[in-house]
């Protein structure tokens, strides 16, 4: 028996995950991701109260869900995102057609200027990322970011229970406190997201996290 057989997360890379969601075209991104009444996602629209803004940029950006709510609980705001999905691109570029900017992108790599965008967003994207990517996408953050990020992702203190989550399911889990610091970020925010906000079981249960921080 294949280990990753008994261990199904190992085989999951960031490159195994980028190729999955690139490949997915045989989804209607709008019926099965278009949701801004998921509970969680007031929880972004409250955070973003706490800085001063403009501009929002999500990575990992969908059918533009977060995008969407953010417009309509700040109209003047100015919004755009990349995601690795064409379609999802498209698919929010219908419900956002005012959106700055929709594009495929990589959160390793952002394509706009230093300080180009207020606030940049996470919405568990960051959780397909390996530790290389991950801190690469980081660095990426606080070069875009003027006033903050805000992160929905798998946060937890311990590495024993990060390797587990690795191992059984795929998705990455950091300790967002430890790696925030090391670049410098501060005014770190980290706190539970309970199961009436994400009411789906685990890996949500355990593992996810709001994460707010100045760069």
């Amino acid at each position: 028996m294949k280990i990753s057989t008994i261990l199904p997360g190992i085989a999951k890379s960031t490159k195994w995950y980028r190729r999955y969601w690139k490949k997915r075209s045989n989804i209607n991104w709008k019926e099965a991701f278009f949701n801004p009444e998921h509970p969680h996602r007031k929880l972004i629209v409250e955070a973003l109260k706490q800085f001063q803004f403009k501009s929002v940029l999500e990575v990992g950006c969908g059918a533009g869900a977060n995008l969407y709510n953010i417009k309509q609980n700040f109209p003047h705001s100015d919004v755009g995102g990349i995601d690795w999905n064409e379609d999802a691109i498209k698919a929010a570029k219908e419900m956002l057609p005012k959106a700055s900017v929709l594009q495929v992108g990589e959160a390793t790599d952002i394509y706009i200027s230093d300080k180009g965008a207020d606030i940049l967003l996470s919405d568990m994207c960051l959780i397909y990322l390996d530790k290389k990517n991950f801190r690469k996408a980081l660095k990426e953050a606080k070069r875009v970011a003027r006033n903050g990020v805000v992160f929905c992702e798998f946060h937890h203190p311990s590495w024993f229970m990060r390797l587990f989550l690795k191992l059984y399911s795929g998705y990455n889990a950091y300790n967002y406190k430890e790696e925030l610091k090391k670049l410098g970020f501060y005014d770190i925010f980290i706190r539970k997201i309970t199961d009436q906000e994400w009411p789906v079981g685990n890996p949500q249960h355990t593992f996810a996290y709001l994460i707010t921080a100045k760069p």
